[in-house]
């Protein structure tokens, strides 16, 4: 499972779940940074990947694609507030070896 990474995302995550051999991108990687959620979004299912996020917008994304018969690979929420950099990484870490690519298309896990 690929992992892609808005720029709310710190690196200290996007590091630490590469040393966890979890394959990730994130906007810095990709030159996308100051994109919109929109753009985002829709670049992680280019890309094949399901989307890490603190951001709320993607939730209500989500639901408007819902509406629109429109997909996306996936959405992980993580709240900024609830999860240290740590406990991210391991919740990110248990989906990959829990969920699979299928499962998570078109729904929010929330971490």
């Amino acid at each position: 499972m690929k992992i892609y990474c808005d720029e709310n995302i710190e690196s200290a995550i996007v590091d630490g779940l590469r040393r966890r051999g979890i394959e990730v991108l994130s906007v810095r990687d990709t030159g996308d940074l100051g994109k919109s959620d929109k753009y985002h979004l829709k670049r992680a299912s280019e890309l094949e990947a399901v989307i890490l996020t603190h951001d709320v917008d993607f939730l209500r994304m989500a639901q408007q694609l819902r509406h629109e018969r429109e997909g996306h690979k996936g959405i992980l929420y993580a709240h900024p507030l609830d999860l240290s950099v740590g406990e991210c990484i391991r919740r990110v870490e248990l989906v990959t070896q829990v969920l699979t690519e299928e499962e998570l298309e078109n729904t929010i896990e929330f971490l």
